[in-house]
C-alpha cells in the first residue's frame, strides 16, 4: 500500500512509520525538519512541508491507499486551533479526491472528563480543555468530508497512550514518586488506571486501515487495570515497598488546590481527580469488529518503562 503519515516524528507516529515500512509499504511523511528522520534513511519519502500550507501537502498525498492523520498539538493552547483544527481542514482539502481512506488518531478526551462508569463510542461528546475541543472539531470536519464522498475514514480514539518512548513526563515523575518513597493513594480503592500500551494503539491503526469492516466507523481502544495493581507493579520492578499511604479524595483536592502556585507541582486538581476516577473505557467493538488482539500487556509495557527510567533518568 502507499501510506502517508502525518505527525510521523511524534511518540505514536514514528512507530506506525517503523510498522509499515516492515510490512514493505510505500511511506510518506511530512515534516518541517528532515533530520527528525535520519534514522529511516531512504527508506521513507520525505515531504517537507506544513499542515498550515496547503500547497506543500500537494505531493503528499497525491494516490494515497491510507492516511493516517496523527498530527496534533498537545501542549500549547494558544497554536491548537491552528495546528488541530486549521490543519486538518488543510489536510481534507488537500486529500479529497487523492486518497482513498483516512484513518484519525483520535482521542477518548473529545468525551470529556469522565469519573466513573463505562465509556463506549456512542458516548455524549462533553469536551472541556481546548485540546480536547480542538480534537473534536478536526473529527467533525473529517466526518463531515467523509459524508460528502470524498474518502471513507475511520477513528481511533486511544486513552492514555504510554510505552517508554514516550516524551510525556508524567508517568515518569509518578516512578519517580514511587522509587522516592514519595507516592500516596488518593480516595477508596480500585480506582481505575486507563492507560494503553502504544504497541496496542499501532495494532489498531493497523486495523483500522486494512480492515474492511472498520470503514466509516469509531472504535475506542484502551487498557486497564487498577491504579494499585499499576502502582504495585512499578514498586516491584523498582525493588522498593509498595506504597500504602492513602487519603482522601477531598484533603488531596484540598492540598492541590492550596499548592496551585508551585511551578511545575504534580499535584494538580486534574490529578487528583485522574488518580481517583472509576471509569471503564470499553473495547468490545474493535475486538468483535476487527478482531482486534492485544500484542502486549500493560504489565510488559510497565516493565519496560521502568526500566528506562533506570537506565537513563
Amino acid at each position: 500500500m502507499k501510506i502517508a503519515i502525518t505527525g510521523a516524528s511524534g511518540f505514536i507516529g514514528k512507530l506506525l512509520v517503523k510498522k509499515h515500512i516492515d510490512l514493505g509499504d510505500e511511506v510518506h511523511v511530512l515534516s518541517r525538519d528532515e533530520k527528525k528522520f535520519l534514522e529511516f534513511k531512504e527508506e521513507v519519502h520525505l515531504h517537507i512541508g506544513d499542515l498550515s500550507n496547503i500547497y506543500s501537502l500537494t505531493d503528499f498525498v497525491e494516490s494515497v491507499d491510507v492516511l493516517y492523520h496523527c498530527a496534533a498539538e498537545i501542549r500549547n493552547e494558544s497554536i491548537m486551533d491552528l495546528v488541530n483544527v486549521d490543519g486538518t481542514r488543510n489536510l481534507i482539502q488537500a486529500a479529497s479526491g487523492k486518497i482513498k481512506h483516512w484513518v484519525q488518531l483520535s482521542s477518548t478526551g473529545v468525551y470529556g472528563p469522565i469519573y466513573k462508569g463505562i465509556v463506549r463510542e456512542n458516548q455524549a461528546y462533553n469536551p472541556v480543555n481546548q485540546y480536547e475541543k480542538t480534537k473534536l472539531a478536526s473529527d467533525l470536519l473529517v466526518l463531515e468530508a467523509s459524508n460528502n464522498h470524498n474518502f471513507t475514514y475511520t477513528f481511533i480514539r486511544p486513552s492514555n497512550v504510554f510505552g517508554f518512548q514516550m516524551t510525556n513526563m508524567s508517568l515518569f515523575q509518578l516512578i519517580k514518586a514511587i522509587d522516592k518513597g514519595l507516592y500516596f493513594f488518593v480516595g477508596n480503592k480500585g480506582a481505575s488506571a486507563n492507560y494503553v500500551p502504544v504497541d496496542n494503539v499501532i495494532e489498531a491503526l493497523h486495523l483500522a486501515a486494512t480492515k474492511t469492516e472498520a470503514k466509516n466507523k469509531i472504535f475506542i481502544i484502551s487498557s486497564w487495570c487498577t491504579i494499585e495493581k499499576f502502582v504495585e507493579t512499578i514498586a516491584q520492578q523498582l525493588g522498593k515497598p509498595v506504597p500504602s499511604f492513602r487519603i482522601s479524595f477531598n484533603i488531596a483536592k484540598l492540598i492541590a488546590r492550596l499548592t496551585a502556585f508551585i511551578p511545575k507541582n504534580p499535584l494538580t486538581v486534574a490529578r487528583v481527580y485522574a488518580l481517583s476516577n472509576k471509569t471503564v473505557y470499553e473495547t468490545t467493538k474493535i475486538e468483535k469488529e476487527l478482531g482486534y488482539k492485544e500484542v502486549t500487556t500493560t504489565e510488559k509495557t510497565i516493565i519496560g518503562l521502568v526500566e528506562f527510567y533506570k537506565n537513563n533518568l
